[in-house]
């Protein structure tokens, strides 16, 4: 899926700069021969075209990152993990364990990222639980 964007670009008659959702960046459209391309079309006033970038291409708004720690039980879909290849512990028992965790980030003690790599049961451990 592409935004149109339009206004004096500098570009050649016909071409247009649209932006690209999948890759975040812009890339141009001929609306009469259906083309789209990366590089600039040849007759590009390319100093114009950098100002029209600058001044109309989306600034990011921000990211969102999300990370967790995972602590399985032995009623999980998949009991095993990359450190513990029977997980035997009940239910009761991993939620205590998640409570400490907690306790230890919620004091400043380490943080979650430091704590999942080295005690997650989720594969996202060696990204320090970034998911």
């Amino acid at each position: 899926m592409s935004v149109k964007v339009k206004a004096d670009a500098g570009l050649p008659t016909g071409w247009e700069v649209r932006h690209s959702n999948s890759k975040n960046l812009p890339y141009f459209f001929n609306a009469s021969s259906k083309e789209s391309r990366w590089e600039t079309p040849e007759g590009t006033d390319v100093e114009k075209l950098k100002v029209y970038v600058a001044q109309n291409t989306r600034k990011p708004e921000g990211k969102i990152r999300a990370a967790h720690l995972l602590v399985k039980h032995r009623e999980s879909r998949r009991p095993s993990s990359w450190k513990e290849h029977n997980i035997t512990r009940t239910k009761e028992e991993a939620i205590e364990i998640l409570k400490r965790h907690e306790a230890r980030i919620r004091l400043g003690e380490v943080s979650l990222g430091d704590l999942a790599q080295t005690e997650s049961d989720c594969s996202s451990a060696k990204k320090h639980g970034d998911l």
